[in-house]
């Protein structure tokens, strides 16, 4: 039986985590709330010079994962300070459609909470969007719950 991993992302993985990445842009495209998130997390620079920041950046992390031997999600943490502790923000999560039924996502959630463990992180954020059933409950069965709801209305 394959089991799905994770581990730390290398230059090498680069490529398949950039399509990855732009695969992961489309889709947050296409929900609800997620053109305005995609703006608040907006990155300089291209794919690959965002994700090569993000494996230079002592305070991020960047993780494959991995099903079959093939890169198939990945995942980026950010520790940042808040007040007088250390919280870490996840910003990407993203899986293939059809990896989604393996646990290549609860894999790569449960490093990242590890790893803001190791941290001595007080707390881990994650965003997601309204419909996004599946995400929400990824994020509630890891121990993740929704603490602010932001609501909008369109003025033009």
């Amino acid at each position: 039986m394959t089991t799905a991993i994770a581990r730390p992302a290398e230059a090498r993985d680069l490529a398949d985590v950039a399509a990855l990445f732009v695969d992961a842009v489309a889709e947050l495209a296409t929900l609800r709330g997620g053109g305005a998130l995609l703006a608040n997390l907006h990155r300089g620079g291209s794919v690959e010079e965002s994700l090569s920041a993000a494996l230079a950046d002592p305070n991020t992390m960047l993780w494959c994962g991995v099903w079959e031997e093939a890169v198939v999600g990945y995942a980026i943490a950010s520790a940042s300070i808040e007040g007088d502790a250390e919280i870490v923000t996840i910003t990407d999560l993203y899986t293939t459609p059809q990896a989604r039924d393996v646990g290549v996502g609860e894999i790569l959630l449960e490093t990242m909470i590890e790893w803001s463990s190791a941290r001595r992180a007080r707390a881990i954020d994650a965003y997601a969007l309204p419909g996004a059933r599946e995400s929400k409950n990824l994020f509630e069965r890891l121990g993740l719950t929704a603490r602010l709801i932001t609501v909008r209305r369109e003025l033009s």
